[in-house]
């Protein structure tokens, strides 16, 4: 079903009225850890800077899906580099990460790990925006726009064949606005400062605990990720 849907988002996107038909954009496609247990679901605003490069006046679908979605299980976990890279000296270093620091700390504490576990092979990451521009930075407004109905049926999809427990979106509110809002009824948190809304998406059968909160950059992470936990908790 995923397959389905990013290609209806490549097609959609292809056929968009987006100008900037040669800027080379990247597409991401959701990670999941190879000892994900349902319990933890992450998601970002938009991938910064990843594989599978084209350009909407070249773009060739089908080789795209191979790489997203191949017939045959990856060798590794597709998460094992954010452990791997965690303090490296050598490239990028995910412990630098704000965004990662409070994953790892959501996924040792949802998954009850000790520190040394693997964290991120028991969760599956994604973000709303699965299309950027190669260079890094965030989808400009417009490039959201012109993705937002596909990526939205595709992050339903995700859910639906993941069936996690609880969810958490590092986005603020200002970015998740508009998802998911046929199948959630999101409550504004009251007495928190970093979670911006919580409630429980139901989505074919499926209840599943959503917590919507601020993205980590700048932020005490400490105090965020113990807003995030008890509203997890409470939700």
């Amino acid at each position: 079903m995923q397959k389905i849907k990013y290609r209806n988002l490549l097609d959609s996107l292809e056929q968009s009225s987006y100008r900037n038909r040669t800027q080379t954009l990247c597409c991401f496609s959701a990670q999941k850890g190879v000892f994900y247990n349902n319990n933890l679901m992450v998601v970002g605003r938009a991938v910064n800077d990843w594989n599978g490069e084209f350009q909407l006046d070249n773009i060739q679908a089908e080789l795209l899906l191979e790489k997203l979605f191949p017939s045959s299980s990856p060798p590794n976990c597709p998460l094992e580099w954010v452990e791997s890279s965690w303090g490296s000296s050598d490239g990028y270093n995910t412990k630098k990460s704000a965004f990662w620091r409070v994953i790892r700390e959501l996924s040792l504490n949802v998954n009850k790990l000790d520190p040394h576990d693997r964290w991120a092979a028991r969760l599956v990451w994604s973000n709303l925006y699965k299309i950027a521009p190669s260079s890094g930075g965030n989808p400009s407004d417009s490039l959201s726009g012109c993705q937002f109905d596909a990526c939205n049926n595709l992050l339903k999809a995700e859910i639906e064949e993941f069936q996690p427990k609880c969810i958490v979106f590092l986005t603020g509110i200002n970015w998740f606005d508009g998802f998911l809002s046929e199948n959630i009824a999101l409550k504004a948190t009251s007495g928190t400062k970093w979670v911006d809304a919580s409630g429980v998406l139901n989505l074919n059968g499926l209840a599943s605990k959503v917590v919507i909160a601020k993205h980590p950059q700048g932020k005490p992470e400490s105090e965020l990720l113990n807003e995030i936990i008890e509203t997890l908790v409470e939700a």
